[in-house]
């Protein structure tokens, strides 16, 4: 029975092949023989097949394989729950620093720090609205509290109303008409005095019109007195309203009157020069005929007793510490300030869906007495709290859950500060509610396997496809190798039918270089499959097959050659 073939070629077969290769270059065989061609034709194929071998040889090895598929799944895993656990940060512009946005931002994140630890919020303290909405575009922030009046908000979703916020028109008490208010009390006693006086003269005449009851001429004199009394008085009466009207005409008590005047935007709260001059065009006002300044809320009460201002303009929570202080502040010895209706509430309100009309009912402001001393018409505009449109939905929801579910805490810790209320949930409503806080609003938040199931259930009908996939990859694989064990096969049985037509010693030994260079072949693909018995069988006999034949033809081709040289040599020694 033939030899085997080694499951593993030793070193020294290696390097002989190798030699044998290298010479069979060497020695002369042009890109033209058929020898190099079938060399040229291997490399290639090895070439190709070079991928599928190395992964064929890694897979052989199931404890690395395991080994690295252990470690890929575990960080898999560590990866999924890293996401899945990890906190959501969210930047929230909010400003101006030291304000009700400010606060409210800083108190809702140690809540979030204490009670929540997926959610972290960042302040990023901005100068007012107009710089949050500038960082929301710059992308600075992922939230921020903006009013609706901006022109920009619609852009950006709804999470959450902080609060209404009204604006009020404030005209400080003049020291002058609480210096009359003050001596209104002396002259009331004074005219008591008089009045007492009066009445002792009058009863000292009675006894002496008694005396003299029947003297005609005290009669005349008596009438007299009465009807000089009678043509003093519509003098007092006519001087008394003269005043009045004076003072009724002077009195800031309408937009309109504001022309020429001297108006202070109150800072740090919600109240800007943009909202002013909305109001002022609205009345038709001339912006240019109006004296417009900034006033910090800690030189109010100087710049009211200096008369340096006609009127205030302040905005923020109506039960807020914002106009209650402005209130407070343009109080002069007890005599409260007076206020400017915005009369046209609901046509402005119609005119820019930004705003709405409100009614402010007396002492909302507090003070004593209380401000507004009667309900007044005012304009109104929301608070929001804005996020991204791409921002996480599942995040901003746990937001939103958590915001309203604390409202009540919320606006105990900020009294009169945060009003907090859902916006409107309807398709034709003027704000676009954020998807997760709309999904929290309407009932509508998925659990993990609510959100996916169905992928679940898909990827499960799909993986056997996949399975498929894989399985007939791996039966490429195979049938591949067997592929080529037939086609090194086959060239050996190719090679001892030429070995054995060979006509010459010269074709002879190129069969023989293409027979070494099928063995390489072998050699290879040895390496790199594992033979079955059958298959070594197989080789073994085809190879044999092959030696016996050139071995066999060589043979003949010498008896020939050496039958044609004897007569030859007769021939010639004759």
């Amino acid at each position: 029975m033939p030899a085997r073939l080694p499951h593993r070629p030793p070193l020294a077969m290696k390097l002989w092949l190798s030699q044998r290769f290298g010479r069979a270059k060497e020695t002369g065989a042009s890109s033209a023989t058929p020898g190099h061609a079938l060399g040229k034709a291997m490399n290639i194929e090895s070439l190709e097949h070079m991928v599928r071998n190395r992964v064929r040889i890694f897979l052989r090895n199931t404890r690395l394989v395991t080994i690295l598929g252990t470690i890929v799944l575990g960080i898999m895993i560590w990866a999924a729950v890293h996401v899945t656990l990890a906190p959501t940060e969210m930047r929230v512009a909010a400003g101006p620093p030291g304000g009700a946005n400010v606060k409210f931002v800083e108190l809702l994140a140690q809540k979030l720090a204490t009670e929540h630890d997926k959610v972290q919020l960042h302040l990023v303290s901005t100068g007012g609205p107009k710089e949050s909405a500038a960082a929301m575009s710059n992308g600075g922030a992922d939230l921020a509290i903006l009013p609706s009046t901006m022109s920009n908000s619609p852009d950006w979703p709804v999470v959450t109303i902080l609060r209404k916020n009204v604006m009020a028109l404030i005209v400080p008490t003049q020291p002058s008409a609480a210096k009359k208010e003050t001596g209104a009390p002396a002259k009331k006693e004074a005219g008591a005095s008089e009045k007492k006086e009066k009445n002792a003269k009058a009863d000292k005449n009675a006894a002496k019109a008694k005396a003299a009851k029947n003297d005609k001429g005290g009669k005349s004199a008596k009438n007299a007195k009465a009807a000089d009394k009678s043509d003093d008085a519509p003098d007092s009466q006519d001087d008394s309203g003269s005043d009045a009207d004076a003072g009724a005409s002077n009195k800031l008590d309408t937009v309109s009157k504001l022309v020429n005047h001297r108006i202070a935007v109150v800072t740090g709260n919600e109240a800007t020069r943009d909202l002013l001059d909305v109001v002022l065009t609205h009345y038709g006002v001339p912006l240019g005929q109006v004296q417009v300044s900034l006033i910090d809320p800690k030189n109010i009460a100087d710049a009211v007793k200096t008369q340096q201002v006609d009127a205030l303009f302040v905005a923020g929570s109506a039960t807020g510490q914002a106009i209650n202080e402005v209130v407070t502040a343009a109080t002069l010895n007890g005599q409260g300030p007076s206020f400017i209706p915005i009369d046209q509430a609901d046509g402005i309100a119609k005119r820019s869906t930004a705003f709405d009309s409100v009614d402010i009912d007396a002492g909302t402001f507090g003070g004593n007495p209380p401000a507004p001393p009667d309900a007044i018409k005012s304009l109104s505009f929301a608070e929001y709290l804005v996020a991204r449109k791409s921002f996480h939905h599942d995040a901003v929801g746990t937001l939103a859950k958590l915001i309203y579910t604390s409202r009540l805490a919320l606006a105990a810790a900020m009294p009169g500060e945060i009003q907090i209320a859902a916006p409107p949930t309807d398709k034709d409503a003027r704000v676009v509610v954020h998807p997760g806080a709309l999904a929290y609003l309407t009932d509508d938040q998925k659990s993990f396997f609510d959100r996916y199931g169905d992928d679940i259930f898909y990827g499960l009908l799909i993986f056997p496809i996949f399975g498929s996939a894989i399985a007939g990859v791996a039966s490429y694989f195979r049938n591949g190798g067997r592929t080529r064990r037939l086609r090194l096969l086959q060239r050996l049985l190719d090679l001892v039918l030429k070995a054995r037509a060979a006509p010459s010693i010269e074709a002879l030994d190129q069969i023989q270089v293409d027979f070494d260079h099928v063995v390489v072949a072998i050699i290879h693909q040895s390496e790199h499959e594992e033979y079955d018995q059958s298959v070594q069988m197989s080789f073994s006999l085809a190879l044999d097959q092959v030696r016996f034949a050139i071995a066999g033809r060589r043979a003949i081709l010498l008896e020939q050659s050496g039958a044609d040289a004897k007569p030859g040599a007769k021939a010639a020694a004759a």
